[in-house]
């Protein structure tokens, strides 16, 4: 049975398409299936952040033009399977979401887990994504304004009576000058599931298009989503035997030859 998680959040720039494309390859690493929609039409990012602006068909074209949503359905190099939305400006307009969330529920029963990237806000765009889901998975800094803001966005998951999966707290660096994940939990009154640390790493990836948790597979950022994948699995997590990447290594995977 395909389960629909949605990545979420009220602010911008806090790791949400991050979290959501390495979390899937994440899941990939456990033997699941995934594919990740790009649910933010206004300023898409998925396919971006992988090296594929423009393709033949986008969730735009499936919704304008009716096609089926499997149309436009990519898979990267790295064997994840993406459902990217337009990156040009004439594509923006009036989107029927009751249509879209029919469209996104036709995917049930091709694969084990269909992440999807919302918008960033608590706009109609945002909340029409977050009543896609079967659960909610909420991201947030650790600092008090991304908090504020990630509070907003429960309280709308909740008034939808949506389930609250849990937080995940991005780019953290554990220090005394951050919230405490037992600040974070006591403001929000939801436990946080996941904390994926600040990590050089992630910028190389972004670089070579590609999840961290696929070129930089023992990094700790890596590590962070895999334990967060084991979590929502109910499996246990135990640490790859597999070496650490040399110089050469970054290199061949720069270039595309590992």
């Amino acid at each position: 049975m395909t389960k629909f998680i949605v990545v979420a959040s009220s602010k911008g720039g806090v790791g949400k398409t991050t979290t959501a494309l390495n979390l899937a390859t994440a899941l990939m690493t456990f033997g699941r299936e995934v594919i990740v929609v790009d649910v933010n039409l206004s300023t898409p990012n998925v396919s971006l952040y992988l090296g594929a602006p423009n393709v033949p068909i986008t969730l735009h074209d499936v919704l304008k033009h009716d096609k089926k949503i499997t149309d436009a359905l990519y898979m990267h190099t790295n064997g994840l399977k993406i459902i990217p939305a337009s990156q040009s400006i004439r594509d923006i307009g009036d989107v029927d979401y009751d249509r879209l969330a029919s469209l996104i529920k036709n995917l049930s029963g091709t694969v084990d887990y269909v992440i999807i990237d919302t918008a960033a806000g608590l706009g109609e765009e945002a909340i029409s994504g977050i009543k896609m889901g079967d659960e909610i998975l909420v991201v947030s800094t650790p600092d008090m304004p991304s908090v504020t803001d990630a509070l907003r966005t429960i309280k709308i998951a909740k008034q939808h009576k949506k389930k609250i999966t849990g937080v995940i707290m991005t780019r953290a660096y554990e220090d005394e000058l951050e919230l405490k994940k037992e600040d974070v939990e006591t403001i929000l009154e939801t436990q946080v599931i996941g904390i994926i640390p600040e990590d050089e790493t992630m910028r190389d990836a972004l670089q070579m298009r590609s999840p961290v948790t696929f070129t930089h597979p023992n990094a700790p950022s890596s590590l962070g989503y895999k334990k967060l994948a084991a979590k929502l699995l109910g499996e246990k997590y135990i640490e790859s035997v597999e070496k650490k990447d040399n110089t050469m290594d970054t290199l061949l995977k720069r270039l595309g030859m590992r």
